[in-house]
Protein backbone atom coordinates (compact mmCIF):
# COMPACT_ATOMS: atom_id res chain seq x y z
CA UNK A 1 0.00 0.00 0.00
CA UNK A 2 1.42 3.15 -0.75
CA UNK A 3 0.74 6.37 1.28
CA UNK A 4 1.36 9.55 0.50
CA UNK A 5 2.13 12.69 3.52
CA UNK A 6 2.89 15.95 3.10
CA UNK A 7 5.75 17.70 4.17
CA UNK A 8 6.39 21.89 5.93
CA UNK A 9 7.01 22.91 2.63
CA UNK A 10 3.97 21.23 0.87
CA UNK A 11 5.93 18.89 -0.88
CA UNK A 12 4.35 15.35 -1.21
CA UNK A 13 6.35 12.28 0.24
CA UNK A 14 5.17 8.40 -0.81
CA UNK A 15 5.44 5.93 1.75
CA UNK A 16 5.01 2.18 1.66
CA UNK A 17 2.99 0.25 4.28
CA UNK A 18 4.39 -2.54 5.73
CA UNK A 19 0.85 -3.41 7.05
CA UNK A 20 1.93 -4.78 10.80
CA UNK A 21 0.52 -3.55 13.46
CA UNK A 22 1.85 -1.89 16.90
CA UNK A 23 1.42 -4.95 18.49
CA UNK A 24 3.82 -7.15 16.35
CA UNK A 25 6.37 -4.18 15.74
CA UNK A 26 7.33 -1.11 17.19
CA UNK A 27 10.44 -0.01 16.48
CA UNK A 28 11.29 1.73 19.44
CA UNK A 29 12.16 -0.29 21.29
CA UNK A 30 12.96 -3.10 18.87
CA UNK A 31 15.98 -1.10 17.46
CA UNK A 32 17.29 0.16 20.29
CA UNK A 33 17.60 -2.88 22.56
CA UNK A 34 21.00 -4.39 21.73
CA UNK A 35 19.95 -6.22 18.92
CA UNK A 36 21.14 -3.47 15.81
CA UNK A 37 23.32 -0.50 16.44
CA UNK A 38 23.34 1.53 12.96
CA UNK A 39 19.46 2.80 13.06
CA UNK A 40 19.51 6.63 13.68
CA UNK A 41 16.43 8.34 15.25
CA UNK A 42 16.28 10.97 12.27
CA UNK A 43 12.69 12.38 12.90
CA UNK A 44 9.66 12.28 15.42
CA UNK A 45 9.41 8.42 15.19
CA UNK A 46 11.35 7.67 12.35
CA UNK A 47 14.40 5.49 12.34
CA UNK A 48 17.09 5.69 9.52
CA UNK A 49 19.81 3.26 7.95
CA UNK A 50 21.94 1.88 4.77
CA UNK A 51 20.78 -1.39 4.38
CA UNK A 52 20.21 -3.57 1.36
CA UNK A 53 21.72 -1.37 -0.56
CA UNK A 54 19.23 1.77 0.26
CA UNK A 55 18.98 4.40 2.79
CA UNK A 56 15.69 2.73 4.43
CA UNK A 57 13.41 5.44 6.05
CA UNK A 58 11.00 3.87 8.58
CA UNK A 59 8.46 5.65 10.26
CA UNK A 60 5.93 4.56 13.12
CA UNK A 61 2.28 5.53 13.25
CA UNK A 62 -0.48 4.53 15.59
CA UNK A 63 -1.56 1.77 12.97
CA UNK A 64 1.52 0.43 11.23
CA UNK A 65 5.05 1.11 10.30
CA UNK A 66 5.53 2.92 7.11
CA UNK A 67 9.33 2.83 4.69
CA UNK A 68 10.88 4.70 1.90
CA UNK A 69 14.54 4.67 0.11
CA UNK A 70 15.66 7.71 0.51
CA UNK A 71 18.50 6.90 -1.57
CA UNK A 72 20.31 3.51 -3.16
CA UNK A 73 23.37 2.45 -4.57
CA UNK A 74 23.44 1.99 -8.22
CA UNK A 75 23.61 -1.84 -8.06
CA UNK A 76 20.48 -1.72 -5.70
CA UNK A 77 16.71 -2.66 -6.88
CA UNK A 78 14.39 0.41 -7.52
CA UNK A 79 11.30 -1.88 -7.00
CA UNK A 80 9.76 -0.75 -3.53
CA UNK A 81 8.35 -4.42 -3.58
CA UNK A 82 11.59 -5.76 -3.61
CA UNK A 83 12.52 -3.43 -0.40
CA UNK A 84 9.79 -4.68 1.20
CA UNK A 85 10.29 -8.10 1.49
CA UNK A 86 13.74 -7.33 2.51
CA UNK A 87 12.26 -5.58 5.31
CA UNK A 88 9.44 -8.16 6.11
CA UNK A 89 12.40 -10.75 6.17
CA UNK A 90 14.45 -8.49 8.22
CA UNK A 91 11.62 -8.11 11.01
CA UNK A 92 10.54 -11.69 10.61
CA UNK A 93 6.74 -10.57 9.64
CA UNK A 94 5.79 -14.10 8.94
CA UNK A 95 6.01 -14.91 13.00
CA UNK A 96 3.10 -14.09 15.08
CA UNK A 97 4.54 -12.09 18.31
CA UNK A 98 1.17 -12.20 19.62
CA UNK A 99 0.97 -16.17 19.26
CA UNK A 100 4.32 -16.35 20.90
CA UNK A 101 3.30 -14.28 23.98
CA UNK A 102 -0.14 -16.39 24.51
CA UNK A 103 2.04 -19.39 24.73
CA UNK A 104 4.72 -17.86 26.84
CA UNK A 105 1.30 -16.57 29.24
CA UNK A 106 0.01 -19.82 29.61
CA UNK A 107 3.83 -21.03 30.92
CA UNK A 108 3.68 -18.09 32.74
CA UNK A 109 1.20 -16.20 33.55
CA UNK A 110 2.97 -13.54 34.78
CA UNK A 111 4.86 -12.58 30.77
CA UNK A 112 1.27 -11.43 30.39
CA UNK A 113 2.19 -7.80 32.19
CA UNK A 114 5.25 -8.26 30.01
CA UNK A 115 3.90 -8.63 26.99
CA UNK A 116 1.82 -5.16 27.28
CA UNK A 117 4.66 -2.83 28.75
CA UNK A 118 7.25 -4.83 25.83
CA UNK A 119 4.70 -5.18 23.37
CA UNK A 120 6.21 -5.12 19.49
CA UNK A 121 9.63 -6.16 20.52
CA UNK A 122 10.71 -8.88 18.05
CA UNK A 123 13.79 -10.37 17.13
CA UNK A 124 15.93 -8.96 14.01
CA UNK A 125 17.08 -11.12 11.02
CA UNK A 126 19.76 -9.68 10.38
CA UNK A 127 22.69 -10.00 7.80
CA UNK A 128 24.97 -12.39 8.85
CA UNK A 129 28.64 -10.32 8.50
CA UNK A 130 26.95 -7.59 10.29
CA UNK A 131 25.62 -8.85 12.82
CA UNK A 132 28.72 -10.95 13.62
CA UNK A 133 31.08 -8.01 13.91
CA UNK A 134 28.79 -5.70 15.48
CA UNK A 135 28.44 -8.56 18.33
CA UNK A 136 32.31 -8.78 18.49
CA UNK A 137 32.69 -5.06 19.14
CA UNK A 138 30.50 -5.85 22.05
CA UNK A 139 32.33 -7.91 24.58
CA UNK A 140 32.67 -5.49 28.06
CA UNK A 141 30.86 -2.80 26.33
CA UNK A 142 28.04 -0.20 26.04
CA UNK A 143 25.63 0.61 23.15
CA UNK A 144 26.49 3.77 23.16
CA UNK A 145 30.16 3.18 22.55
CA UNK A 146 29.40 0.07 20.19
CA UNK A 147 27.14 2.14 17.76
CA UNK A 148 30.48 4.55 17.46
CA UNK A 149 32.52 1.93 16.49
CA UNK A 150 30.50 0.36 14.20
CA UNK A 151 30.13 3.92 12.88
CA UNK A 152 33.43 4.38 12.55
CA UNK A 153 33.79 0.68 10.76
CA UNK A 154 30.99 1.53 8.27
CA UNK A 155 32.63 5.01 7.66
CA UNK A 156 35.99 3.61 7.09
CA UNK A 157 35.22 0.69 4.57
CA UNK A 158 31.67 0.93 3.47
CA UNK A 159 29.86 2.99 1.07
CA UNK A 160 28.30 6.31 1.48
CA UNK A 161 24.76 7.09 0.10
CA UNK A 162 23.49 10.70 0.13
CA UNK A 163 20.41 11.62 1.11
CA UNK A 164 17.85 14.82 2.57
CA UNK A 165 18.86 13.39 5.95
CA UNK A 166 23.20 13.20 5.35
CA UNK A 167 25.10 10.72 4.37
CA UNK A 168 24.99 7.57 5.33
CA UNK A 169 27.16 4.38 4.89
CA UNK A 170 26.43 0.84 3.95
CA UNK A 171 27.60 -1.71 6.45
CA UNK A 172 30.57 -3.50 4.55
CA UNK A 173 31.66 -6.67 2.89
CA UNK A 174 34.59 -8.89 4.08
CA UNK A 175 35.81 -8.50 0.83
CA UNK A 176 35.88 -4.61 0.82
CA UNK A 177 37.66 -4.74 4.82
CA UNK A 178 40.33 -7.42 3.14
CA UNK A 179 41.35 -4.82 0.67
CA UNK A 180 43.24 -3.20 3.65
CA UNK A 181 46.30 -5.00 3.83
CA UNK A 182 46.52 -3.52 7.52
CA UNK A 183 43.05 -4.59 9.01
CA UNK A 184 44.74 -4.84 12.89
CA UNK A 185 46.34 -0.94 12.27
CA UNK A 186 43.66 0.50 11.03
CA UNK A 187 40.81 -1.52 13.31
CA UNK A 188 42.69 0.15 16.35
CA UNK A 189 43.21 3.71 14.85
CA UNK A 190 39.57 3.57 14.82
CA UNK A 191 39.27 3.06 18.55
CA UNK A 192 38.20 -0.69 18.41
CA UNK A 193 41.63 -1.97 20.78
CA UNK A 194 42.55 -5.26 21.54
CA UNK A 195 38.94 -6.56 19.33
CA UNK A 196 41.33 -5.55 16.84
CA UNK A 197 43.05 -8.64 16.10
CA UNK A 198 39.84 -10.28 16.40
CA UNK A 199 38.83 -8.36 13.39
CA UNK A 200 42.18 -9.01 11.62
CA UNK A 201 41.99 -12.93 11.86
CA UNK A 202 38.11 -12.98 11.44
CA UNK A 203 38.71 -11.76 8.15
CA UNK A 204 41.54 -13.39 7.24
CA UNK A 205 39.29 -16.51 8.12
CA UNK A 206 36.52 -16.11 5.77
CA UNK A 207 38.04 -14.66 2.64
CA UNK A 208 39.88 -18.51 2.82
CA UNK A 209 36.40 -19.98 2.95
CA UNK A 210 33.22 -20.32 0.55
CA UNK A 211 31.56 -17.50 -0.36
CA UNK A 212 28.60 -19.36 1.33
CA UNK A 213 29.90 -20.75 4.65
CA UNK A 214 28.32 -18.14 7.12
CA UNK A 215 25.05 -18.56 5.04
CA UNK A 216 25.11 -22.79 5.19
CA UNK A 217 24.81 -22.20 8.86
CA UNK A 218 21.64 -22.11 8.55
CA UNK A 219 20.66 -25.25 7.90
CA UNK A 220 22.82 -26.67 10.22
CA UNK A 221 22.35 -27.45 14.14
CA UNK A 222 22.58 -25.08 16.97
CA UNK A 223 25.15 -27.22 18.07
CA UNK A 224 26.75 -27.61 14.78
CA UNK A 225 26.61 -24.12 13.92
CA UNK A 226 27.84 -22.40 17.42
CA UNK A 227 30.77 -24.89 17.57
CA UNK A 228 31.85 -23.21 13.92
CA UNK A 229 30.80 -19.80 14.83
CA UNK A 230 33.29 -20.20 17.66
CA UNK A 231 36.42 -21.26 15.71
CA UNK A 232 36.53 -17.45 14.35
CA UNK A 233 38.43 -14.94 16.49
CA UNK A 234 36.56 -12.94 18.78
CA UNK A 235 33.65 -15.06 18.95
CA UNK A 236 32.83 -16.82 22.12
CA UNK A 237 29.83 -18.36 23.41
CA UNK A 238 27.66 -15.55 23.74
CA UNK A 239 28.86 -13.67 20.77
CA UNK A 240 27.63 -17.07 18.88
CA UNK A 241 24.56 -17.19 20.36
CA UNK A 242 23.85 -13.63 19.59
CA UNK A 243 24.36 -14.41 15.42
CA UNK A 244 22.60 -18.12 16.05
CA UNK A 245 19.54 -16.07 17.47
CA UNK A 246 19.86 -12.90 14.69
CA UNK A 247 21.35 -13.96 12.12
CA UNK A 248 20.95 -17.64 11.71
CA UNK A 249 17.50 -18.98 12.17
CA UNK A 250 18.07 -20.54 15.42
CA UNK A 251 14.75 -19.20 17.91
CA UNK A 252 15.98 -21.27 20.59
CA UNK A 253 19.22 -19.77 20.74
CA UNK A 254 19.37 -17.57 24.18
CA UNK A 255 22.39 -15.16 24.62
CA UNK A 256 22.78 -14.92 28.28
CA UNK A 257 24.59 -12.33 29.81
CA UNK A 258 24.47 -10.02 33.49
CA UNK A 259 20.59 -8.92 32.61
CA UNK A 260 19.42 -12.45 31.77
CA UNK A 261 20.86 -13.99 34.41
CA UNK A 262 19.78 -11.46 37.00
CA UNK A 263 15.84 -12.00 35.47
CA UNK A 264 16.33 -16.06 36.02
CA UNK A 265 17.24 -15.30 39.78
CA UNK A 266 14.73 -12.92 40.66
CA UNK A 267 11.68 -14.22 38.13
CA UNK A 268 11.70 -17.79 38.33
CA UNK A 269 14.27 -19.31 40.67
CA UNK A 270 11.94 -17.81 43.79
CA UNK A 271 9.03 -19.23 42.04
CA UNK A 272 10.39 -22.73 40.65
CA UNK A 273 12.00 -23.96 44.13
CA UNK A 274 9.69 -22.47 46.60
CA UNK A 275 6.34 -23.71 47.82
CA UNK A 276 3.78 -25.57 45.68
CA UNK A 277 1.67 -23.40 45.44
CA UNK A 278 4.03 -20.44 43.93
CA UNK A 279 5.40 -23.52 41.98
CA UNK A 280 2.08 -24.63 40.63
CA UNK A 281 1.44 -20.15 39.62
CA UNK A 282 3.25 -21.66 36.66
CA UNK A 283 1.66 -23.98 34.10
CA UNK A 284 4.61 -26.06 33.43
CA UNK A 285 4.45 -28.92 31.31
CA UNK A 286 4.15 -32.25 33.10
CA UNK A 287 7.14 -33.99 31.46
CA UNK A 288 9.33 -30.57 32.18
CA UNK A 289 8.40 -30.29 35.41
CA UNK A 290 10.92 -32.01 37.03
CA UNK A 291 13.44 -31.00 35.07
CA UNK A 292 12.41 -27.28 35.22
CA UNK A 293 12.44 -27.57 38.83
CA UNK A 294 15.94 -29.18 39.00
CA UNK A 295 17.51 -26.36 36.88
CA UNK A 296 15.83 -23.68 39.14
CA UNK A 297 17.41 -25.33 42.71
CA UNK A 298 20.65 -25.82 40.57
CA UNK A 299 20.44 -22.26 39.79
CA UNK A 300 20.26 -20.82 43.27
CA UNK A 301 23.06 -21.87 44.43
CA UNK A 302 25.08 -19.26 42.87
CA UNK A 303 24.82 -15.88 44.54
CA UNK A 304 27.09 -14.09 41.85
CA UNK A 305 27.53 -14.70 37.50
CA UNK A 306 29.76 -17.30 36.50
CA UNK A 307 30.03 -19.25 33.36
CA UNK A 308 27.90 -22.61 34.95
CA UNK A 309 25.48 -19.48 36.37
CA UNK A 310 25.16 -18.59 32.54
CA UNK A 311 24.60 -22.04 31.57
CA UNK A 312 22.14 -22.93 34.09
CA UNK A 313 20.14 -19.77 33.61
CA UNK A 314 19.73 -20.15 29.21
CA UNK A 315 18.90 -24.05 29.73
CA UNK A 316 16.16 -23.02 31.90
CA UNK A 317 14.60 -20.20 29.81
CA UNK A 318 15.14 -22.32 26.00
CA UNK A 319 13.19 -25.83 28.92
CA UNK A 320 10.54 -23.21 29.49
CA UNK A 321 9.48 -21.42 26.30
CA UNK A 322 11.34 -23.67 23.45
CA UNK A 323 10.98 -23.37 20.71
CA UNK A 324 11.47 -19.61 20.75
CA UNK A 325 13.07 -19.28 24.12
CA UNK A 326 15.39 -16.75 22.20
CA UNK A 327 12.29 -14.31 21.51
CA UNK A 328 11.39 -14.74 24.88
CA UNK A 329 14.44 -13.56 26.34
CA UNK A 330 14.15 -10.77 23.77
CA UNK A 331 11.41 -9.27 25.90
CA UNK A 332 12.90 -10.26 29.23
CA UNK A 333 16.22 -8.82 28.13
CA UNK A 334 14.41 -5.52 26.92
CA UNK A 335 12.17 -5.23 29.84
CA UNK A 336 15.07 -5.65 32.40
CA UNK A 337 17.28 -3.15 30.58
CA UNK A 338 14.77 -0.57 30.52
CA UNK A 339 14.71 -1.35 34.46
CA UNK A 340 18.32 -0.84 34.61
CA UNK A 341 18.15 2.42 32.82
CA UNK A 342 15.28 3.91 34.43
CA UNK A 343 13.98 1.67 37.06
CA UNK A 344 10.94 4.51 37.51
CA UNK A 345 10.19 4.59 33.79
CA UNK A 346 6.17 4.39 33.52
CA UNK A 347 5.78 3.69 36.76
CA UNK A 348 6.05 6.69 39.05
CA UNK A 349 5.80 6.05 43.04
CA UNK A 350 6.54 9.74 44.36
CA UNK A 351 7.27 13.40 43.55
CA UNK A 352 10.49 15.03 43.78
CA UNK A 353 11.89 18.08 43.47
CA UNK A 354 13.83 18.51 40.04
CA UNK A 355 17.67 18.37 40.32
CA UNK A 356 19.29 22.24 38.99
CA UNK A 357 21.87 21.36 36.96
CA UNK A 358 24.76 23.49 36.36
CA UNK A 359 24.85 25.66 33.20
CA UNK A 360 26.83 24.89 30.34
CA UNK A 361 29.74 26.97 29.52
CA UNK A 362 30.31 28.62 25.62
CA UNK A 363 33.33 26.17 25.44
CA UNK A 364 31.32 23.08 26.42
CA UNK A 365 28.19 24.51 24.36
CA UNK A 366 30.31 24.74 21.45
CA UNK A 367 31.89 21.48 21.56
CA UNK A 368 28.32 20.06 21.97
CA UNK A 369 27.26 21.86 18.54
CA UNK A 370 26.54 19.87 15.57
CA UNK A 371 29.08 19.96 12.81
CA UNK A 372 29.34 18.85 9.71
CA UNK A 373 32.26 16.51 8.45
CA UNK A 374 33.50 14.66 5.61
CA UNK A 375 34.15 11.33 5.33
CA UNK A 376 37.80 11.45 6.05
CA UNK A 377 37.26 13.24 9.02
CA UNK A 378 34.34 10.38 9.85
CA UNK A 379 37.27 8.42 9.99
CA UNK A 380 39.03 9.34 13.28
CA UNK A 381 35.99 11.14 14.84
CA UNK A 382 34.82 10.26 18.52
CA UNK A 383 31.40 9.99 17.65
CA UNK A 384 29.37 10.21 14.45
CA UNK A 385 27.10 13.91 14.27
CA UNK A 386 23.89 15.08 15.01
CA UNK A 387 23.61 16.76 11.21
CA UNK A 388 24.88 13.64 9.77
CA UNK A 389 23.15 10.27 11.51
CA UNK A 390 20.69 12.42 13.35
CA UNK A 391 21.42 9.97 16.25
CA UNK A 392 19.67 11.39 19.46
CA UNK A 393 21.75 11.33 22.79
CA UNK A 394 20.88 8.29 24.61
CA UNK A 395 21.65 7.28 28.13
CA UNK A 396 24.38 4.37 27.65
CA UNK A 397 23.27 0.62 28.47
CA UNK A 398 25.14 -2.42 28.84
CA UNK A 399 24.48 -5.38 26.27
CA UNK A 400 26.91 -8.70 26.52
CA UNK A 401 28.35 -6.94 29.66
CA UNK A 402 30.69 -10.19 30.33
CA UNK A 403 30.97 -11.68 26.38
CA UNK A 404 32.34 -15.55 27.73
CA UNK A 405 35.06 -14.62 24.78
Amino acid sequence: MTIATETDNSIAVVWQDLEVAPAELRLDPTLICGQAFRWKCTGPNEWTCAIFGHVVDLKQTNTSVLFRSLGRLPTASESDDELRLLLCDYFQLHISLQALCEQWIKVDPEFKKLAQTQIGVRILRQPIVENLFTFIASSNNNIKRITMLVDKLCGKYGQNIETEKGVFFTFPSVQMIARDSAVEQTMKELGFGYRARYYAKTVERLVQLDDTYLENLRHASVEVAREELMKLSGVGPKVADCVLLMSLDKADAVPVDTHIWQVAQKRYVGRLTGSESEFASMLLPSDKQEQIRELAQKLSAFKSPSTKAYELAQALIVTLFSPYAGWAQGLLFSDDLVDSVDPTAAKPTTKSKPISKPKPTPAKRKAERPQTITKQEHETAAEPTAKRTGLRPRPARSVLTKSGL
